[in-house]
């Protein structure tokens, strides 16, 4: 069983899930002039992707997979050794590069991609969610 604290962190992200469903259905045009909305996106994604990345670092960790101080890294073992289903394997390799804009602000977020993710990628984002959640929670502390 994962930790209390990863617990936290996927019950948070799974609220974090909800208001990013409830981001998407604001038509472009509004999004695109609401800096709220756009600031209430880019918190609720990081806070989403980081979750992933967490459970994907719990999940090599237990496993012994390939170590690697990077997320891109941890994710790159995670689907190397199969776990990541193919449909999904893009996108979690995407979501390290995606937390750190959120993040580090590597670049200027661009709200027409964090827009598309949101009316695009948010059903495969839960996926992932959840494949990583039960993978974990098969795992002894």
């Amino acid at each position: 069983m994962p930790s209390p604290g990863l617990v936290a962190r996927v019950t948070r992200a799974r609220r974090s899930l909800e208001r990013l469903r409830r981001l998407a259905s604001m038509p472009w045009e509004e999004y695109s002039v609401d800096e709220d909305a756009q600031a209430l996106a880019e918190r609720h994604l990081h806070i989403l992707l980081e979750s992933i990345l967490d459970l994907a670092a719990f999940i090599a960790a237990r496993r012994g997979l390939a170590w690697s101080p990077t997320y891109r890294g941890v994710v790159e073992a995670l689907v190397a050794s199969g776990l990541v289903p193919e449909e999904l394997r893009s996108l979690a390799l995407s979501a390290a590069g995606m937390r750190n804009i959120l993040v580090h602000g590597y670049a200027e977020v661009r709200h027409d991609i964090i827009y598309e993710v949101l009316r695009h990628d948010l059903d495969r984002l839960e996926r992932l969610l959840d494949t990583l959640w039960r993978e974990a929670e098969n795992l002894d502390p």
